[in-house]
């Protein structure tokens, strides 16, 4: 491959051609910020993060799709490029209702992991399910059946079809490990002191 010379930030840095902006840039420790970008899978450009300017270049380039090429000028921290972040974060966290934690969660009164158990369940790890409902919940057979479910009125997969049955996936789980010859029982925490009045 042959070698580029860039200029980022005012440093002289070299690469190869072939490789993004945001490469050569990592290569030279130059941090430019990303939130899509992930190595593993094709590259899409779409969170606007990682945008910089190039001498010559009127508007604006996402660094993790644009090939550099030899005698490039990059500047990563002008004011324009700060503007342009600052917008498209605003515009990311504008509906993020969800995304920092599930709906499903925020809305259980129980504050379990409802998500997590969903997930463990549709893997069919049915015990490492049952223990995370444990974490917060003692008796989920019973909490299953008799539970108003408002996690179910949140789940946004409603959106798509209809909500998961969270609250029976909760019931099915501890049927399963009840009807087992090993119950999970959850260690105790140390006493605490305080007593149920008889």
């Amino acid at each position: 491959m042959s070698v580029i010379h860039l200029n980022i930030n005012g440093k002289e840095v070299k690469g190869n051609a072939g490789q993004t902006i945001l490469d050569i840039a990592r290569e030279n420790e130059i941090d430019i910020p990303t939130m899509c970008f992930d190595e593993r899978v094709e590259i899409y450009g779409s969170c606007g993060m990682c945008v910089v300017e190039v001498e010559g270049v009127p508007k604006l380039l996402r660094s993790c799709a644009t090939m550099a090429s030899d005698g490039m000028i990059i500047n990563t921290n002008t004011e324009r490029v700060k503007s342009s972040r600052k917008t498209a974060l605003e515009l990311l966290l504008s509906d993020h209702v969800g995304d920092c934690r599930p709906p499903c969660v925020l809305a259980c009164p129980g504050y379990t992991d409802c998500q997590g158990y969903v997930g463990l369940a549709a893997n069919m790890e049915y015990r490492e399910g049952l223990k995370l409902i444990k974490e917060q919940l003692p008796l989920p057979a019973c909490i299953g059946r008799v539970c108003p479910h408002p996690c179910e009125d949140a789940c946004r997969r409603q959106l798509v079809e209809e909500p998961i049955s969270i609250a029976y996936l909760k019931s099915f789980l501890a049927d399963i490990d009840l009807a087992s010859d090993d119950v999970f029982i959850p260690e105790l925490g140390e006493p605490t002191g305080k007593k149920l009045p008889l």
